[in-house]
């Protein structure tokens, strides 16, 4: 997995690549949780490189946005590929977080 974290006029997006596994979790969850310590808000994670979601890296993910709750921050998700989405549709995860086909519709809302 590759992790690119940019500024992108002027909010913080996470671009992930690869898979996300067992594997490389605990670098996500190193970026991701920066992140949240410093309260940085919205956080937009790009998902249109990543080919493989397992069970760890939506833990990350879970982890993440409630740590963001306890300061009213939101967590974006953008392009996340079909074979991708139909795990979150599948575990009712699409419910929990907020999904947007692009940058401009997370941006929008």
């Amino acid at each position: 997995m590759k992790i690119e974290i940019a500024d992108n006029k002027g909010l913080k997006v996470i671009a992930l690549s690869g898979d996300i596994d067992m594997h490389s979790s605990p670098e996500l969850r190193k970026e991701l949780m920066f992140l949240v310590q410093k309260k940085v808000t919205p956080l937009f994670v790009d998902f249109r490189g990543v080919s493989y979601i397992d069970s760890s890296g939506i833990a990350t993910f879970v982890e993440g946005l409630k740590g963001m709750m306890t300061y009213g921050g939101k967590l974006k998700f953008v392009g996340i590929p079909e074979r991708i989405m139909e795990i979150f549709c599948f575990a009712k995860l699409d419910k929990v977080f907020e999904i947007y086909g692009t940058m401009n519709d997370a941006c929008n809302r």
